[in-house]
């Protein structure tokens, strides 16, 4: 298994997956992406056997507001998705992926790492993210469709 960041080639396959995550169904409202949105974010794969199985992707932003856990101008990395192949969970693919962002983004001087979780199973979610990869619950944004 190798983890790394996506060449230009890459995104055709990881465009793929997006669709295979949208079809999963396992999220609300997610939409597949196509090849030409990750041309412009960091991407991180993971291959085994020469078959992307997993991707992370997102971007280092800039805060605009003072909030209670970072200051005007502090860098982030803004987590946008993590997908790993149904046959490929529970072997620590998603952890090793969050942790090479997590190393990219102190790297360009990133304070904190954020993301907009979303799951039908709120409990596994929560285990993943808090008690795996120790983030910490701010907010939820909870929607109640009418």
């Amino acid at each position: 298994m190798e983890i790394r960041v996506a060449s230009k080639d890459d995104l055709k396959s990881v465009a793929r997956l997006s669709e295979m995550f949208a079809k999963e169904g396992c999220c609300n409202n997610i939409v597949a992406d196509n090849e030409e949105y990750f041309e412009d974010k960091c991407v991180w794969i993971c291959e085994e056997e020469r078959q992307i199985v997993a991707y992370a992707y997102g971007n280092i932003e800039e805060e605009e507001n003072r909030r209670s856990y970072a200051e005007r101008g502090d860098k982030f990395f803004e987590l946008e998705e993590i997908y790993v192949l149904p046959q490929y969970r529970s072997k620590g693919i998603g952890q090793k992926l969050f942790h090479e962002i997590e190393m990219f983004a102190m790297q360009k001087g990133a304070k904190t790492m954020r993301l907009n979780a979303v799951s039908k199973n709120y409990k596994s979610l929560l285990k993943f993210y808090i008690d795996m990869l120790g983030m910490e619950f701010i907010s939820a944004y909870l929607v109640k469709l009418l």
